[in-house]
């Protein structure tokens, strides 16, 4: 049998044959319709499964957008949010363009999301755990796994002067609350693994559209074969292949505005520098421009 060819786009949709057949899941429209809509509960219960390494019974999923307490508080908007069978509120972001802020974002999120799962005359015990889940297409922690998991720690302690040993019974404390917990999914360290393993990795496979891998994961979990379907029929749309045109389009604008910004930047700063009688042939060398470009500046 001869073996399919694919190609791949600039963002990692899948073409065959000149046309698109996989829009991936970290596109973010895909990502919702696939995960988190009133039908997809079984998806999003299986995505979070592997993820949380837990059994759900059930889930509801939620209106992704967090209320605002204050008037001018910032309002924040979620791809995802769930409520699971045993109170736990779930939230997951996918996150491709690298911000420089993904964790003060996740933290924010985390956050908001906590207090609002206690109401006034509640105690703070009645506090639901929450779950911020945030899928990049980037690295951004200084963190060896593709899959990294944070909790509310306290630290070892360095100051000699503060342990009094002699009263601690039983374990140490490690927490300081069981109800705080981030995950991480580093993609850009997945996909440089050389055939990863586990019920995450095929998960993760299906999302980013790794072909080679996806029919094999379809063929060890039928619910990953399910939203295999669900996302091959969905990118054959035409309203979804139009959304993911527009996308592209708005990102190449958006790159190439910040590239032209870039570039009257540098040349502003090149301006100051002939000003201050700086020799044209450093210029070129710490600006990037050409002797002519430099040269027309002095117009």
């Amino acid at each position: 049998m001869k073996k399919q060819q694919y190609e791949k786009d600039a963002r990692g949709a899948t073409i065959q044959n000149g046309k698109i057949i996989r829009i991936p899941a970290t596109t973010d429209f895909m990502f919702k319709n696939l995960f988190g809509v009133s039908g997809k509960e079984e998806n999003l219960k299986g995505l979070l499964q592997a993820i949380l390494k837990i059994k759900i019974e059930n889930l509801k999923i939620q209106n992704a957008e967090l209320p605002r307490n204050f008037k001018n508080e910032k309002l924040g908007i979620l791809d995802i949010r769930a409520q699971l069978g045993d109170g736990t509120t779930a939230a997951i972001e996918m996150q491709i363009e690298n911000q420089k802020n993904i964790g003060e974002r996740v933290t924010f999120y985390i956050c908001k999301i906590y207090i609002n799962t206690i109401e006034i005359g509640q105690t703070y015990n009645e506090a639901s755990k929450t779950i911020a889940i945030a899928i990049i297409d980037f690295s951004y922690f200084n963190r060896k796994e593709y899959h990294q998991i944070a909790h509310l720690k306290f630290e070892e302690c360095t100051d000699k002067n503060e342990i009094v040993e002699e009263i601690i019974k039983g374990k140490e404390s490690k927490t300081v609350t069981d109800k705080l917990e981030v995950h991480i999914i580093d993609l850009a360290k997945f996909k440089k693994m050389k055939k990863p393993k586990g019920e995450l990795a095929d998960w993760l496979n299906l999302i980013i559209g790794n072909e080679g891998e996806i029919e094999m994961s379809s063929q060890r979990n039928k619910t990953i074969a399910k939203v295999n379907e669900e996302n091959k029929r969905l990118s054959a749309s035409q309203k979804m292949q139009a959304m993911y045109l527009s996308q592209q389009m708005a990102l190449y604008d958006y790159n190439t505005n910040m590239s032209v910004a870039r570039k009257e930047g540098i040349k502003e700063v090149a301006k100051k520098m002939l000003k201050e009688k700086i020799d044209i042939k450093k210029i070129e060398k710490l600006t990037g421009l050409t002797e002519k470009e430099i040269n027309n500046l002095k117009n």
